[in-house]
């Protein structure tokens, strides 16, 4: 179903108010009201879209999600060489999260009611799962050992970049992220 021209602005007016607001107010002390007043819509507006706050919380989140999601699956479809479609994904993740930064640090700043690293991490998962061999393995490693390894230094990598005051380029990033990927910390401290 195509939405409404009038029901996206709302929603994008909706979404703009709830990080503007976050700027200056935590998410525990954020109201339907000041999101209302900010976004120029009535309360009743807001409750047509959104149940509560922690509704809008999770629609953004899932959005972002879905927006990722999409991409790789259209990869797998795509590419055959397991080091390409885990290239082009990098590439696009970090484009993704600098087109989408405000975005990014606030989920990432605002605590515990988001749970944008737990996303990430089961669309990571599902990902690797892919590749994950019969007996539940990576190579000999057991997948859970590979996929906390994996997924905590790639989602903290991530994370620093969107919340670091004077961040890296996206170039270097992908360069960095992928040298780290292909091959390892240790190479890179022997160099």
């Amino acid at each position: 179903m195509v939405q409404d021209r009038r029901v996206r602005k709302s929603q994008q007016a909706i979404q703009s108010a709830f990080l503007e607001l976050l700027k200056g107010e935590s998410f525990e002390k954020l109201t339907v009201q000041q999101l209302a007043d900010k976004a120029d819509i009535n309360r009743g507006t807001f409750y047509s879209y959104y149940l509560d706050k922690y509704d809008l919380l999770e629609q953004i989140e899932n959005q972002i999600i879905d927006d990722l999601q999409k991409f790789i699956s259209d990869q797998h479809h795509r590419e055959k060489i397991p080091t390409d479609v885990v290239k082009n994904i990098m590439v696009y993740l970090i484009e993704h999260i600098e087109e989408n930064r405000k975005s990014y640090y606030m989920l990432f700043s605002i605590g515990k009611a988001s749970m944008i690293q737990e996303k990430l991490y089961m669309l990571i998962y599902n990902h690797l799962s892919l590749y994950k061999s019969t007996d539940d393995t990576i190579e000999t490693m057991p997948f859970s050992y590979f996929m906390s390894y994996v997924s905590g230094a790639g989602i903290s990598l991530i994370k620093h970049w969107v919340q670091d005051s004077t961040p890296i380029s996206k170039e270097d990033l992908i360069d960095h992220f992928y040298n780290l990927m292909n091959n390892g910390t240790a190479s890179m401290i022997k160099k």
